[in-house]
């Protein structure tokens, strides 16, 4: 196990802690709270290999993220919206316990005195490698409700980001910063809090939601050329086609950033205020860390 020292005593806006753990096949999640409230994972903690089995079932019955086709008539269904809905409020007890674990690990003030933040350092480390396992209950607690509601992790993240930030305007920066990765590398930290990162983390999810949202429109517009719908209008078809090309054009570009349209917008409409309700910024760097690789 090898820590990393703090660049300073004097203020725990200065210190970090890292660590690398090998486990074989098994991969562990490593926490480290940065002065803006970020976190770096390396490696998946070994509760998430009982999530495995689960995950492979998931991706049997829903296929891969990339591969969900959203309806081709634009609309999303009012089934498909209480599914969801359903998947959200199954993981509320989970979720709000990382919530708490999040609030917790708030930067220390620097006028505190010097014993104040030992404690509260302390405190951090505590709560910080307690997280490790609230995450994997997370993980987990999200597959099951997802395999429970009939819904895959494609269709999650199209309704999640489709609502969440494309519709209600949320940022993606919202909540702590968490990456995981399968690498067996050991753990690496930096200290990011200026503008300068917040727009490279910005990029990097928004280039993950590209690379996984591009494709379910092509999916799409394939499913609506194929098929007979003579009843979709022509205003619903040209904006999807402009969509792809405009996501074409640029990588981090995010899905319908432009506004939505009618028919999409229209069916979520009956929704807003449960899907307003359902959202929680504290946890969404981890919704988006848990399937970016």
């Amino acid at each position: 196990m090898e820590q990393v020292k703090p660049k300073s005593s004097s203020s725990t806006k200065k210190w970090l802690i890292g660590c690398g753990i090998g486990c074989g096949a098994i991969l562990l999640i490593v926490i480290i709270l940065v002065m803006s409230g970020f976190f770096f994972i390396r490696n998946i903690v070994e509760g998430f290999k009982s999530s495995e089995v689960l995950m492979d079932t998931l991706v049997e019955q829903h296929g891969q993220i990339q591969e969900y086709c959203p309806s081709p008539d634009g609309e999303i269904k009012p089934q498909h919206l209480e599914a969801f809905l359903a998947v959200r409020e199954a993981m509320v007890p989970v979720r709000e316990e990382l919530e708490m674990s999040f609030r917790i690990l708030q930067d220390i003030d620097d006028e505190e005195t010097s014993e104040e933040e030992r404690r509260g350092v302390i405190k951090k480390i505590t709560t910080g490698f307690g997280m490790i396992s609230q995450i994997a209950d997370f993980h987990k607690a999200r597959i099951q409700a997802l395999l429970d509601s009939g819904m895959g992790m494609g269709e999650y993240y199209y309704i999640y980001t489709v609502v969440y930030y494309s519709w209600l305007e949320k940022s993606v920066l919202d909540g702590h910063d968490i990456q995981i990765r399968g690498e067996d590398e050991g753990f690496r930290f930096n200290d990011w809090q200026d503008q300068e990162s917040e727009e490279i983390r910005r990029d990097m999810t928004l280039r993950w939601l590209h690379r996984i949202f591009l494709p379910m429109l092509h999916n799409q517009h394939e499913k609506l050329i194929e098929g007979d719908f003579r009843g979709i209008s022509k205003q619903w078809r040209e904006a999807l086609e402009a969509e792809i090309e405009a996501m074409e054009l640029n990588r981090y570009r995010l899905v319908w950033q432009d506004g939505l349209p009618e028919v999409t917008r229209r069916s979520l409409e009956p929704f807003r205020g449960r899907l307003e309700a359902s959202y929680s910024p504290l946890t969404n760097g981890v919704e988006m860390a848990l399937e970016r690789r």
